[in-house]
């Protein structure tokens, strides 16, 4: 295969994807990619027109319809995609994984969709398990300004090789820690997973000595155990001895500012909200932060944990497979990867919404199986070339520059301020 980083274009770069494919698949891929990156859709009839062929628009889309029927060819892509993607990954570098539901409720004939036929003439079933699964796998360096989506998967409730949720997750993570030979944090929280799905991948992970990861406990219902005994979340955050403080610095709309002590659930709008302000709209606020960790261990594995306790006005607990967390500096750089958490996943569901997933047609299981993979192959290509917005929205220093409302000074900003008296 050819080298990657000369591949300028999205020509270059489905050359490079579908080389030593045979003509007929290439040129294939090469359309699908070229059509997908320019019409910003996934809609078969609009990537036949972005084509622009000189045959009827019907006999293109016909075409491409025809060719997502090769079952073998969402793997392949997926795994070229992830090998290169792999080399990019250090040994700390932050997984993050996140699954969304692909919703079709008025396409009532896509195949493994619903558990049974509904008659045309009916409302479709209301229940949640009536969609399809996306589990995207998004790796980024502490620090970095980039992303990159390693690793798309899809799947069905309906489908007959389904097991659960948790089943095909597990798969996921455990496909991108081969190819990395084991480098690499998993990053995990809800709602990116469902509470009752990331319990039960917190109880899996926390036995498997060749994960590392990272995710937040919620609520009391998961109890650890702490010198012998089972305690609650709740019960262990008082036992912790929060020895260090430090301040921390969020960003958010002006309004908002007052509730920055209650958890916000429509993270996702909030984060839409902050990025499309404009100077002046948005407060930088300086709060006071206490943090400590405990040695805990799962109910059912003897692997040694780590829980640490954040406190500044409601608690945050992340339970993590690192070890020797009893420094000020061991503590602040598992602390300051998951405060970018929301901004690297938001980055990469904004991409990705941008080409509309929900709009896919009528099709079988597996077209739309190697549909969702050329996509993923589109989004890779743009990621290379995107970075994140020039601030976190949470991080342990004061924001640089002046757009932000706040009642402290940055030292630039006292040196402005003498140097126009």
């Amino acid at each position: 295969m050819a080298n990657l980083d000369g591949c300028k274009t999205i020509e270059d770069f489905a050359g490079w994807l579908s080389g030593g494919l045979g003509r007929p698949t290439a040129k294939f891929i090469q359309d699908m990619l070229y059509g997908i990156h320019t019409s910003r859709s996934v809609r078969l009839a609009d990537i036949a027109r972005a084509l622009g062929e000189s045959c009827d628009l019907h006999a293109t889309r016909n075409r491409l319809s025809r060719n997502l029927a090769n079952t073998e060819l969402a793997t392949e892509l997926s795994d070229r995609l992830l090998r290169q993607g792999a080399h990019s990954v250090k040994r700390n570098t932050r997984l993050f994984v996140q699954v969304h539901a692909l919703t079709k409720p008025n396409a009532r004939k896509m195949q493994y969709l619903y558990d049974k036929v509904v008659d045309s003439a009916r409302e479709p079933p209301s229940s949640a398990a009536d969609s399809y699964q996306v589990c995207d796998i998004v790796a980024s360096n502490t620090g970095s300004r980039k992303f990159l989506p390693l690793l798309s998967t899809f799947w069905s409730r309906h489908a007959p090789d389904y097991v659960s949720d948790v089943d095909e997750i597990r798969r996921a993570i455990h496909r991108v820690l081969t190819m990395t030979n084991g480098r690499g944090i998993v990053f995990l929280e809800n709602p990116f997973v469902e509470l009752s799905t990331l319990k039960e991948l917190i109880a899996d992970l926390s036995d498997d000595a060749g994960v590392q990861f990272m995710s937040r406990i919620h609520g009391d219902d998961t109890s650890l155990k702490y010198r012998q005994q089972s305690k609650t979340v709740s019960e262990l955050g008082e036992l912790c001895y929060t020895q260090y403080a430090c301040r921390i610095f969020k960003v958010l709309p002006r309004d908002a500012a007052p509730k920055t002590s209650q958890d916000t659930s429509d993270f996702q709008g909030l984060f839409r909200e902050i990025i499309s302000s404009t100077d002046g709209d948005l407060a930088e606020l300086s709060i006071g932060m206490e943090f400590g960790s405990l040695a805990v261990r799962h109910q059912k594995s003897q692997r040694r944990l780590s829980l640490i306790v954040l406190k500044y006005g409601v608690n945050i607990y992340l339970l993590t497979s690192l070890h020797d967390m009893r420094t000020r500096k061991s503590l602040l750089e598992p602390i300051s990867s998951w405060f970018s958490t929301w901004e690297v996943v938001s980055a990469h569901l904004n991409k990705r919404d941008n080409f509309a997933p929900g709009e896919i047609g009528v099709m079988t299981y597996d077209r739309l199986r190697l549909l969702l993979a050329l996509l993923h192959a589109v989004v890779f290509f743009e990621s290379r070339t995107c970075k994140l917005n020039d601030y976190s929205l949470t991080q342990l220093q004061p924001h640089d520059g002046r757009r932000f409302h706040r009642d402290f000074l940055l030292p630039e900003d006292v040196a402005r301020m003498k140097s126009q008296e």
